[in-house]
């Protein structure tokens, strides 16, 4: 569909052209194909930014009358599939090469690295990263390198909820039904140390069953809690690998940090606060908020630089078994970088998992035992920093990174935050002095919080 109407939506003499109106036109008709139960599509103007859901008529006015976003090509919140279109930039590459979606992945970790990387394990990584990504999957393939295959089956393995075993068994028939010298991998072991070199790996931290204490660091070599004395393994008189009561799945922050300015698209849309938001006095993301203003003010030093990363934190448990009487609770916790514009900030992809506590029990306000491993990182981010390379200026930089806001309910609140948040202090604002009134001898917690507010 022809869209270089969408460029006269600049102005209002465009706006009222015959070409702009039939362009909305048949930009609505094509949309209502992917209404929802209340009849309504994301509506694309530059005020909605596709983060408000209105009926057709009513985005037809908005379009009309505010005009439609300039960057919004690839039409995939109206039912187009979605396209990546990155920016690459390689002087290293000559014109005539080509690089796929894989290929650019290699290349933008190659080029993410710091300069300082010249330790022979880290060159042996990169030498075998590209080597991976060249190698044929068996002679005269032409489809699938070996980079390419691992990521695919990988990529099949999740989504389906395949097991590990099962991985293996696929592994082991495709070597034997692909032609002779093919170099298809023997275990799920051996994939995931491909992909580690793509800086996609974790950690595992042992953690003390009463979630009092992290077998981490200086105490990385203990078999008891130094709190309570509780054992580090489950069972400590086997002789082989000894299984630890409860683990830690601790995501790295600076390499995922790195890979939002390994591409020349997200890096172009990491600075998308200072280059393209409209400053209407209008609230659509966090940049427009006071809060927002007011760090800017206090730490100018920091705000001088706009690929600096500000960043939120969720967390909340659940039941992965969605099964209340299956005692069993799960905790991720999860940063977003709110540098990205408004259609991509809350997206799925740029949700960051730091780490990931399980567990029969949740751990409630011991939840910052588990929070010391990530509070460290990012108290040196924001002291520190670390030298990234940004693909989109073409340079290294020195990139820090602050905490602005936390989000979750009440009760997490209070968990990560330390404040009490239930019984007759539960107000945060008034402390240790609540005003409260009592209603038929019984405390109204509702009555304090509103009154407080």
């Amino acid at each position: 569909m022809d869209r270089s109407w969408m460029t006269m939506g600049k102005t209002l003499d465009g706006r009222l052209s015959h070409p702009y109106i039939e362009g909305v036109n048949a930009f609505i008709n094509s949309a209502r194909a992917v209404v929802d139960l209340s009849g309504n599509i994301p509506c694309p103007c530059i005020h909605c930014v596709n983060c408000y859901r209105q009926s057709p008529q009513t985005v037809r006015i908005h379009l009309l009358h505010r005009g439609i976003m300039q960057s919004y090509i690839n039409w995939y919140n109206h039912g187009e599939p979605r396209v990546l279109n990155e920016n690459i930039h390689d002087n290293e590459m000559s014109d005539g090469d080509h690089m796929d979606g894989i290929d650019a992945l290699v290349g933008d970790q190659i080029r993410g690295e710091p300069r300082n990387a010249t330790e022979d394990e880290e060159v042996r990584h990169f030498d075998k990263l590209k080597e991976d990504a060249k190698r044929e999957l068996y002679p005269d393939c032409t489809i699938y390198s070996i980079l390419k295959f691992v990521i695919k089956m990988l990529n099949v393995k999740v989504m389906t909820n395949l097991s590990n075993k099962g991985f293996d068994m696929m592994l082991e028939l495709l070597t034997k039904v692909l032609p002779k010298g093919n170099l298809v991998l023997r275990s799920t072991y051996e994939a995931n140390k491909i992909l580690r070199n793509l800086g996609m790996s974790y950690e595992h931290i042992d953690a003390c069953k009463n979630n009092c204490a992290l077998f981490w660091k200086e105490n990385e070599n203990l078999d008891k809690c130094l709190v309570y004395e509780a054992p580090r393994y489950k069972d400590t008189r086997t002789q082989g690998k000894k299984i630890p009561h409860k683990v830690l799945h601790y995501f790295l922050l600076t390499p995922r940090l790195r890979r939002l300015y390994m591409s020349g698209q997200r890096a172009k849309d990491m600075r998308w606060y200072i280059d393209k938001r409209v400053d209407d006095e209008i609230m659509r993301h966090p940049v427009d908020s006071e809060e927002w203003k007011e760090f800017d003010l206090q730490h100018p030093d920091f705000a001088l630089e706009s690929r600096n990363v500000r960043m939120g934190l969720a967390t909340n448990g659940f039941n992965p078994f969605r099964n209340m009487n299956n005692n069993y609770s799960m905790w991720p916790v999860i940063l977003i970088p709110y540098n990205l514009p408004p259609w991509l900030v809350m997206k799925e992809p740029y949700f960051m998992l730091s780490f990931l506590i399980l567990g029969p029990h949740q751990p409630r306000n011991e939840i910052d035992i588990y929070l010391k491993s990530l509070v460290g990182k990012l108290k040196e981010l924001w002291e520190k920093g670390v030298e990234i390379y940004g693909v989109y200026s073409n340079e290294h930089f020195q990139m820090c990174v602050t905490l602005l806001w936390t989000i979750h309910d009440y009760s997490g609140f209070g968990n990560v935050s330390g404040w009490r948040t239930k019984g007759y202090h539960l107000c945060y604002t008034c402390n240790d002095e609540p005003y409260s009134e009592a209603l038929e001898s019984k405390l109204d917690s509702l009555t304090i919080e509103l009154i407080c507010l």
